[in-house]
């Protein structure tokens, strides 16, 4: 089941369950303000064949206390550049995975993610009609239960002309087990695809590569090591950890990684101090993996939750 039909259906949502955007703010970039995403800004998220010269950049979406979306986009300059969208009402969220992109038409684009909200687990999306300033946004609830998990993070795999495809969500529980959990249609159901004990010390997590055979995460620990963890995509669900960093990573709440050339940025978010550090990661090899460190910045929106927004078939992510 492709994300790009899943997202397509999600952002139908609009029609019957949505709660229009409201409540745009002033914030402003050289004197305009602008959305959330452009069209232009979304070519950024999608595939490329050609190296650009420019520094790496992440579009990062946000849930604050007041269920807003205020979005950041990253690039890794030194100092590191933090772009503010403008804001609009999203809907409350503890926990989210990626959002993808897709284009319908040429009069309709969106953004769709699954999203925590208490115990229940929701598909969200933020569409946007005729290049308007702001989205209409819906959410549908696709079932109970996942009081327990604290983050998710999503893998998704998906090459034109291949047959070797998969969507996954993955969460940390309080039961320190990690799940996944298989996407199998447009608005669920989300189905249980493997679960594992021995997470009980990890915090934060994020996909930083997708293959036919494996999906990598990238975690930090309560005591703030950084981890990376092999998941082959069939058989039985185990992980192969491998430690990259014995500590330097406690105070991130959040991570974010993107594809950077062939190798991956890395955004860490420090909830508390309202700051996002930006790394530069290579091929993850254990501890001789190279994680340079490109600055950290304010991240003034006083967010919550972030998230990727990315393109519904890439980049893929080469992390491992």
């Amino acid at each position: 089941m492709r994300f790009r039909r899943f997202a397509a259906v999600v952002a139908g949502l609009s029609l019957v369950t949505a709660a229009a955007a409201a409540g745009q703010a002033t914030a402003e970039v050289q004197g305009q303000p602008e959305p959330t995403h452009s069209r232009a800004q979304a070519q950024n998220a999608q595939p490329k064949t050609k190296a650009v010269s420019a520094a790496c950049v992440t579009d990062v979406g946000t849930i604050t206390a007041d269920a807003k979306n205020s979005a950041y986009r990253v690039t890794a300059t030194r100092p590191v550049d933090v772009h503010n969208y403008t804001p609009f009402k999203l809907f409350p969220g503890r926990a989210s995975s990626s959002w993808y992109y897709w284009e319908p038409s040429d009069t309709v684009y969106y953004w769709a993610g699954f999203v925590l909200q208490g115990g229940n687990l929701l598909a969200g999306a933020e569409t946007y009609y005729n290049n308007a300033q702001t989205p209409k946004v819906s959410s549908k609830v696709l079932g109970g239960g996942y009081g327990g998990f604290t983050t998710l993070t999503s893998a998704n795999y998906w090459v034109p002309g291949t047959t070797k495809e998969h969507t996954f969500l993955y969460g940390l529980h309080t039961n320190g087990s990690l799940y996944r959990y298989r996407v199998n249609g447009p608005t669920g159901p989300v189905v249980g695809a493997g679960h594992a004990p021995g997470y009980n010390g990890f915090k934060a997590i994020t996909v930083i590569a997708t293959a036919p055979t494996y999906d990598t995460l990238l975690a930090t620990t309560k005591a703030g090591a950084l981890w990376t963890i092999h998941l082959p995509v069939t058989g039985t669900f185990k992980g192969t950890l491998k430690a990259v960093r014995a500590s330097g990573f406690k105070q991130f709440d959040q991570l974010v990684a993107q594809r950077c050339g062939n190798a991956t940025m890395l955004s860490a978010f420090d909830n508390t101090a309202n700051t996002v550090t930006v790394y530069a990661m290579g091929k993850a090899v254990g501890s001789k993996t190279v994680v340079n460190k490109i600055g950290t910045a304010p991240a003034t929106n006083d967010a919550l939750v972030h998230f990727l927004y990315t393109g519904s078939g890439g980049p893929l992510l080469v992390g491992e």
